[in-house]
């Protein structure tokens, strides 16, 4: 069994102040010190909920890429991509997964995405997420493991895509994929 912990990056809950980076990157060496096996990081645009001031949130892959950096041994994954915010390919090109000492420095976590607000504030769809998710891994799949991908489907196409990047594992980063299902009514 591995154990991992959730490094918050958006600003404080209680008076909506930034958290520094420098409290993030204690925070991450600290539970690498303690013996922590993986860091993950949220990937959102902001926090809004009704009656309560937006919270902003520091941008997940520079802070990935920032830890990935300051610390040696505890593997560090996206907890989790939201499909939309980048295109389905945008994370197989991503040049983070790189072998760090004894360690693979990515695990990519990627998800349909839950927060409306952030796709409201966008002009995103919000509609037909999960479909719109089984296309993106059709494109992200084959890009992390292969290198390529022909796609065409309703939502995403990816024609003849390939990552020029050096892959490191030839099979790409462990992918993690996130659903949440929600109880609904007849």
């Amino acid at each position: 069994m591995k154990i991992g912990l959730m490094v918050f990056l958006a600003n404080d809950r209680e008076n909506n102040s930034q958290r520094s980076y420098e409290t993030i990157r204690a925070i991450a060496q600290q539970a690498e010190t303690d013996g922590f096996d993986s860091i993950w990081l949220a990937d959102h645009l902001f926090y809004r909920y009704p009656g309560e001031p937006t919270r902003g949130i520091w941008e997940c892959w520079t802070i990935l890429a920032a830890l990935a950096e300051a610390t040696q041994r505890v593997e560090i994954g996206t907890l989790v991509l939201c499909n939309f915010f980048p295109q389905p390919g945008d994370p197989g090109e991503n040049g983070c997964d790189r072998r760090r000492g004894e360690r693979w420095a990515l695990i990519l976590g990627v998800g349909a995405g839950w927060n409306e607000p952030e796709y409201q504030a966008f002009g995103l769809p919000f509609d037909h997420r999960v479909s719109r998710f089984k296309e993106a891994l059709q494109i992200l799949g084959p890009l992390l493991r292969e290198g390529h991908v022909d796609f065409t489907g309703q939502y995403y196409q990816a024609r003849n895509c390939d990552i020029r990047a050096t892959r490191p594992r030839e099979a790409g980063p462990p992918l993690m994929v996130e659903a949440k299902v929600r109880a609904c009514s007849s």
